[in-house]
């Protein structure tokens, strides 16, 4: 006879398997730390490459006042200042990356113990119905 109960536990565990698996499951292999570290790696090189690309982006759209900056400063100035901006740029970049991946890595952690509860209940309502049989 099929218990009502399992089933209603098995299909919130398929739910999971279905949608947040994938999602949740590195919460589940890393520690906190570990996987904002992760992420943050991912991150640094992600951003550099932006800030590349930002500055050689606004080098072609403004043409004109790059080489009137290029004209009007220094070498020195120009490696300085850009650096500069590289750095806030990053700090911000990888601010929000700090942010962004703790708080996906409470809520899946979250998700990760609901399916485990359900898990818990499965292995349950499984013993009670092999302690009957026996």
């Amino acid at each position: 006879m099929i218990d009502e109960e399992r089933v209603k536990e098995m299909y919130h565990m398929a739910v999971y398997d279905a949608y947040q698996e994938k999602n949740c499951h590195q919460m589940g292999e890393y520690y906190l730390g570990d996987y904002i570290g992760k992420e943050l790696i991912k991150s640094f090189f992600s951003g550099t490459i932006a800030y590349v690309l930002l500055v050689v982006l606004w080098g072609i759209g403004d043409m004109e006042a790059l080489v009137s900056y290029l004209n009007n400063t220094e070498l020195t100035d120009l490696i300085v200042h850009f650096a500069a901006l590289y750095i806030a740029f990053m700090a911000v970049y990888l601010l929000v990356t700090v942010l962004v991946y703790g708080v996906r890595y409470v809520y899946g952690r979250k998700k990760m113990r609901v399916y485990v509860n359900h898990l818990i209940k499965v292995r349950k309502l499984y013993r009670r119905e092999a302690g009957r049989k026996s």
